[in-house]
């Protein structure tokens, strides 16, 4: 295929593994013992623009957003985690929508001494990883899709604001009477405002995923999702849009967004103050085009997360046998790899 040719999401296959293919024996004759296949090499990457559409927060445990100095700007930044955290929950909720797995609850897995690892371990396992006891023993899961850091485009000073709150007694008033002291329940909210976007690139590696993980992320993944662990019970609050999935045997600098933004702002006639989605989706992809021998656009993207949204909207039948026959064969994988760790021969 020739260097940064269009391609469709068939043509992704040969960057990851069969689903038939997850399993590979290893050891002596007669003392053989099964395992994931073994890592080849294949790259695929998705990068993605969270347009913030209503007041995001991500921090830790100081007042202002985590923020980090790169491409010779302070910029907001959100560590894997603030996104990951719902994409795996709605993956959840999209498998036990369709009675695939999701049987346990998010970051609680547990088994019994007699349970399975096919119990508690499914499509979402896959794609996000997981851990757990199963007796004496940790069933450990690496997550195939990895995710980076989300970095702003815009600096820092641009997109963050804040509010200042107070919390008052019933009476209207900030005397403490239990302690007949004023109350000290006075502090600053920051957020970040609408407009801003953050880039953030997802990767899957070494062929360790099929086709079925990569097209459940993308369910997962959503059109839009509320996100930042305070402000997200206001409601959606992020955009996303995927800029376009790309893919080579090997794996690319510019899959970290901080080469990526560096790259961006270098770009002639690059202004981040005022940047759109559009117009930063259009740059991202001619970025990472260059980069990468094979492209599938945002708009086939785009068209395969609908028609799936769709398929769980109308309760497509079909859609609902292809979890399915999935979730078995997930099943069988994780019962097969972890015979030998304690899960049920």
């Amino acid at each position: 295929m020739p260097l940064n040719s269009a391609a469709t999401f068939d043509d992704l296959a040969k960057f990851l593994r069969p689903i038939d293919d997850l399993v590979s024996m290893a050891g002596e004759e007669g003392k053989q013992y099964a395992q994931p296949a073994l890592k080849n090499l294949g790259s695929i990457a998705i990068p993605i623009l969270r347009e913030v559409i209503s007041p995001a927060s991500f921090r830790n445990e100081e007042a202002e957003m985590t923020d980090i100095r790169t491409a010779g700007e302070r910029r907001v930044r959100a560590v894997a985690n603030k996104f990951k955290f719902g994409e795996r929950s709605r993956g959840l909720q999209v498998l036990r929508f369709f009675k695939a797995g999701g049987r346990q609850a998010q970051n609680k897995t547990a088994f019994g001494p007699k349970d399975k690892p096919s119990s508690g371990y499914d499509m979402n396992t896959i794609v996000f990883g997981d851990s757990a006891n199963h007796g004496k023993r940790v069933l450990p899961v690496k997550a195939t899709a990895q995710y980076s850091d989300a970095l702003s485009l815009q600096p820092y000073e641009a997109i963050v604001d804040k509010t200042f709150h107070n919390r008052a007694s019933e009476d209207g008033t900030l005397f403490n009477a239990e302690k007949k002291e004023n109350s000290t329940n006075i502090f600053e909210r920051h957020f970040i405002q609408p407009g801003a976007l953050l880039l953030q690139v997802v990767t899957f590696n070494g062929r360790t995923a099929p086709v079925e993980a990569l097209e459940h992320f993308l369910l997962s993944l959503g059109l839009a999702g509320a996100y930042g662990g305070q402000t997200s019970i206001y409601g959606v609050n992020v955009r996303n849009h995927v800029v376009g999935v790309y893919a080579g045997a090997f794996e690319r600098e510019i899959a970290s967004p901080y080469v990526a933004i560096e790259r961006l702002c270098a770009e002639e006639g690059f202004d981040a103050d005022g940047v759109t989605a559009a117009v930063a989706q259009t740059a991202l992809d001619r970025i990472f085009t260059a980069a990468y021998p094979l492209r599938v656009g945002a708009s086939d993207v785009r068209a395969r997360q609908e028609a799936l949204i769709a398929g769980v909207e109308g309760d497509d039948a079909a859609l609902r046998a292809d979890y399915q026959n999935a979730g078995t064969k997930i099943g069988a994988f994780f019962d097969a790899w972890f015979a030998g760790f304690g899960g049920a021969k």
